[in-house]
């Protein structure tokens, strides 16, 4: 089975955000959801590819599926990002403050989690 070309799939993804980014400020929001289900369909594929290259600890704290996970891509570095809630945390202490993580993929299928991740504007 040939190698997925994650390359192409980020280029992908990166060039349907950057149509979204323009519908919206159209408001057109029938296109963004097409759009967006183009999107979805490469954030799966990727995921599934972060899947098969992580190492066992990682494996332990990644959802089965993209789900819910905020998803990011630097174009500078071809870096794909899977953001989430920490799951060291206890959601249920409400003293806790909640931390954000990121698994970073990046085309040669390096894996790397950033802790105390920050989403910047």
């Amino acid at each position: 089975m040939a190698e997925v070309d994650l390359n192409k799939l980020f280029l992908e993804w990166h060039e349907l955000n950057k149509k979204t980014e323009k519908y919206f400020g159209e408001f057109n929001f029938s296109k963004i959801k097409e759009l967006r289900k183009g999107q979805n369909k490469l954030e799966d594929k990727i995921y599934s590819e972060v899947k098969k290259s992580a190492s066992e600890p990682i494996k332990k704290i990644l959802p089965d599926e993209v789900g819910e996970l905020e998803v990011g891509y630097e174009v500078n570095g071809s870096i794909f990002y899977f953001v989430m809630i920490d799951p060291s945390i206890d959601l249920d202490d409400d003293d806790e403050e909640i931390r954000l993580i990121a698994i970073a993929f990046d085309e040669n299928r390096k894996i790397e989690i950033i802790n105390d991740f920050k989403i910047e504007d």
